[in-house]
């Protein structure tokens, strides 16, 4: 298993949109918290919570990218959205184990959370700003 970590807002995090980087920032606060709870061995139940704070922020961060990509049509939503409702799907999953008689490892899930948040970020929303930024650019050249 990898070395557990923080992850560090960084340039490379940035899409280039103030909303959604702010969104992305509280996601990796949150994800920080995860980790602190993990290093310092406190119980699942404290995980769990802390886990549904990050479900119900990342449903609230979904609904707001989901409705941005279709206000300029953005091609991809669909399996973009796939994608948000698999997420969704797999963290609902991981905190109701944790409740259970064999809960998962917090370090997995916080291996899990990372890999698929930065991915997230630095490839599926990068591309659907990158092609809202083309979008914007051949518009303005229509205009001129």
């Amino acid at each position: 298993m990898e070395k557990l970590t923080k992850i560090e807002w960084s340039d490379s995090l940035s899409i280039g949109n103030k909303s959604v980087d702010e969104d992305h920032k509280e996601l990796i606060h949150i994800y920080n918290d995860l980790v602190d709870l993990i290093l310092f061995e406190k119980d699942n139940s404290e995980f769990a919570r802390v886990l549904s704070r990050m479900t119900d922020y990342s449903l609230k961060h979904f609904r707001k990218e989901e409705s941005y990509m279709q206000r300029f049509g953005y091609p991809h939503i669909d399996s973009h959205k796939a994608s948000h409702r698999e997420y969704i799907y797999n963290v609902a999953m991981y905190n109701f184990d944790l409740l259970g008689t064999t809960p998962p490892d917090p370090k997995k899930i916080a291996q899990f959370l990372r890999k698929w948040w930065t991915s997230h970020i630095q490839k599926t929303d990068m591309d659907y700003e990158k092609y809202h930024k083309e979008v914007n650019s051949k518009t303005i050249y229509k205009h001129m």
